[in-house]
């Protein structure tokens, strides 16, 4: 009795997997085992890291990512694994692991996020179970009683045992192409209606993108991007959706690049501040009449950083020398100034700070395109 309970319940959860677009909101006792069942098979072939620092940051994204998708109860349990490779693999009932090597590439939370939203979109549009179905080319009935077999009074029949290892099998080699798609576009959905940057979407894709060009040609590696459709496409499509959307295609929130910073140094027994772009020093501040130097510098950077969240380029800085010092200016307009004093502790003439600051920002500009992060 037990077993055709089973396998009615799994049969009327697959059916709705293969044909309809609803889902249940968490995972079902038969998913979830099936999972279990599956990832024990997957650790058995890979090192899982459990105290990885990364670890809370991204149960942190997936609580805010998972109330906004199809399947908002779902408990996914994710861990990381030693692997320099970028991927990332979600069984089913919510097990989730992410390499090292993703880890690494990703340069912010958003582009994180943009990760897990993928991976969950594998998940809400039961990815893992269609592939199972379309490769092991059995019939409804058959594979039902085959996944109910998984369940029946604890034990794993051989033909069971098979086809977890099949779903191994199948998440390690990659979705069909068809399905990267789906689970892109859902990503781009989920990562807006959680507050993420959809930009980490593209600029993630842009890195790994990068890595193929600078790797063997891709028909020879193994892994993502061999399972994936073209780099190419998916970053098209991004960018198609985030001008649909009506998003500016700005990476420098999501990348972290074009850093302003301020700090306060010593000089000569006198308190001064400079202010750096990219970690190049552009300036130099003393204070100013009840203004302190790092005051003036944390003023200047504010600017400066809210300029370039506008998505000003290095062609719209000018820095022009003036009576009374030089004056820095987007697009025609003063940002801040720079006095007499401040030029004299910045080590130059008003023409050379000025030629200095022009040169700092193209520079940088041009540094942080060559890296991809703009």
């Amino acid at each position: 009795m037990r077993f055709w309970m089973s396998l009615l319940i799994l049969a009327a959860f697959l059916t709705l997997a293969v044909s309809q677009p609803s889902v249940p909101p968490e995972a079902t006792a038969q998913e979830k085992r099936l999972g279990e069942e599956a990832v024990k098979e997957f650790e058995a072939k890979v090192k899982v890291l459990n105290d990885h620092p990364a670890l809370p940051q991204l149960r942190q994204i997936l609580a805010r990512l998972v109330p906004v998708t199809e399947r908002p109860k779902m408990l996914y349990t994710i861990k990381v694994v030693e692997d320099n490779e970028p991927n990332a693999f979600t069984f089913p009932g919510g097990f989730m692991y992410v390499t090292t090597g993703l880890l690494k590439l990703a340069e912010s939370e958003h582009e994180l996020a943009a990760v897990l939203a993928h991976e969950i979109a594998h998940n809400t549009r039961l990815h893992a179970l269609r592939m199972i179905r379309k490769e092991s080319q059995l019939s409804l009935p058959v594979l039902l009683a085959m996944l109910a077999a998984v369940f029946v009074r604890g034990e794993t029949s051989a033909q069971a045992a098979q086809l977890v290892s099949q779903v191994v099998q199948v998440l390690m080699l990659g979705y069909s192409r068809t399905m990267e798609r789906e689970a892109d576009e859902a990503a781009f959905v989920y990562l807006q209606r959680a507050g993420y940057n959809p930009v980490g979407l593209l600029t993630f894709f842009e890195k790994l993108a990068r890595l193929e060009r600078q790797s063997t040609p891709p028909q020879f590696l193994p892994g993502y991007w061999t399972t994936h459709p073209t780099l190419e496409e998916r970053i098209a499509a991004v960018k198609q959706w985030l001008t649909a959307a009506g998003s500016p295609i700005n990476r420098r929130p999501v990348t972290g690049a074009l850093k302003v910073e301020v700090k306060e140094v010593e000089a000569e027994g006198a308190k001064l501040a400079v202010l750096s772009l990219g970690g190049e020093e552009l300036c130099r501040f003393v204070p100013l009449h009840s203004k302190s130097a790092l005051e003036r510098a944390q003023e200047a950077a504010r600017l400066l950083d809210e300029a370039l969240e506008g998505g000003a380029q290095a062609f719209d800085f000018q820095a022009k020398v003036i009576p009374d010092g030089v004056a820095v200016l987007l697009a025609h307009r003063p940002l801040w100034v720079l006095t007499a004093q401040d030029v004299a502790v910045s080590k130059g003439s008003p023409e050379q700070i000025a030629w200095r600051i022009r040169q700092t920002i193209s520079r940088t500009f041009l540094r942080e395109r060559l890296n991809g992060r703009l």
